[in-house]
């Protein structure tokens, strides 16, 4: 018994950690500055070592603004199935990846952080980018079992294909994040983001 619960009693002990030090970044970037949120700082308001703080962030930037390195859950992997719609498929799991990035932080305080200091933003798309990266890297997989991709499109491999079409799935995203309607501390979800996918839909067709 004992050895099933001690990797569970290490994960809360690591979230624990990991929050005390995001919180205490956040707030002393929020308090005093971001200048002043050094990681000496950082470290003995969370109560643990410099050598602790990198453990879990690589840059105080990551901690001001409670980054993780992004995941595809397999779960969410199984959602691409190439079937009907698979741009909306591609839309909620590259959703998904990206708030695995931002997960566990107070969303609104997050953006309050960026208007003040808006060169951490870039701190931020790097994130994204990763979150893209292997999101790409899924969909590459899902085309390339495909007869129909595999042998690639209009010239262009699997892997170039998907990088297209994860650019192509991250509009409705983003169109919805810029409309007057969205509530940050909701963020995006399957449902809010319907509507757009939607639209987006409805301008393929006429276009095309």
């Amino acid at each position: 018994m004992p050895t099933s619960a001690s990797p569970s009693l290490r994960e809360r002990k690591k979230v624990e950690t990991w929050t005390a030090i995001h919180e205490a970044a956040a707030s002393l970037a929020q308090e005093r500055g971001l200048d002043q949120a050094t990681v000496e700082a950082i470290a003995e308001s969370a109560g643990v070592s410099p050598r602790t703080f990198f453990n879990y962030f690589p840059a105080k930037e990551d901690a001001v603004l409670g980054l993780h390195e992004p995941v595809l859950e397999p779960g969410e992997a199984a959602k691409l199935t190439g079937a009907d719609d698979f741009l909306g498929q591609v839309t909620l799991v590259l959703v998904a990846v990206a708030r695995s990035a931002l997960r566990g932080t107070d969303r609104a305080r997050r953006r309050q952080l960026l208007e003040r200091y808006p060169h951490l933003f870039a701190r931020q798309m790097e994130y994204m980018a990763k979150a893209e990266a292997l999101v790409c890297d899924a969909v590459a997989d899902v085309l390339a079992a495909d007869p129909s991709w595999s042998s690639g499109a209009e010239g262009f491999s699997p892997g170039e294909t998907a990088r297209m079409l994860v650019m192509l799935a991250a509009v409705p995203a983003k169109f919805k994040a810029k409309s007057k309607d969205f509530d940050p501390a909701a963020g995006l979800t399957p449902e809010n983001l319907a509507p757009a996918v939607a639209l987006f839909h409805h301008l393929q067709r006429k276009l095309s």
